[in-house]
């Protein structure tokens, strides 16, 4: 099994998690575990930082989907920033992540998301 990092932090409310290796068969299966912990009782938005990342297989690929797909369907989103253009370019033809410049374009954007996420989630909001 390939090894990897991940470097997580919280900013605005919003998780970057710095990845730390390539992904492929050797290491998406520890990948999905790990970013599946993060996403339950996340935040709404996950910001997944790809700037140490120079392949990326379908298995990796594969991993992000799936994230991506959970998070879209509880109203959250992963974004996905600081991306290579080697793995850039393979993502951009599926068309369905969000994927930012850097995080500071990422955190302007997914502002709506965050507050509406609030709105759903205010525990002193009354119940309708």
């Amino acid at each position: 099994m390939r090894k990897f990092e991940l470097k997580t932090q919280i900013i605005q409310k919003s998780m970057c998690a710095r990845l730390i290796s390539d992904v492929d068969s050797g290491n998406a299966l520890a990948l999905r575990k790990v970013l599946g912990d993060i996403v339950t009782d996340g935040p709404p938005v996950l910001f997944l930082d790809l700037q140490e990342v120079r392949k990326m297989d379908s298995a990796g690929i594969a991993v992000l989907v799936e994230v991506h797909d959970r998070m879209k369907k509880e109203g959250r989103q992963l974004g996905l920033i600081n991306t290579p253009t080697s793995v850039q370019h393979m993502l951009e033809l599926l068309g369905v992540f969000e994927i930012y410049q850097d995080l500071e374009t990422g955190l302007k954007a997914t502002k709506k998301v965050i507050a509406k996420w609030q709105r759903l989630h205010d525990p002193t909001r009354p119940v309708e």
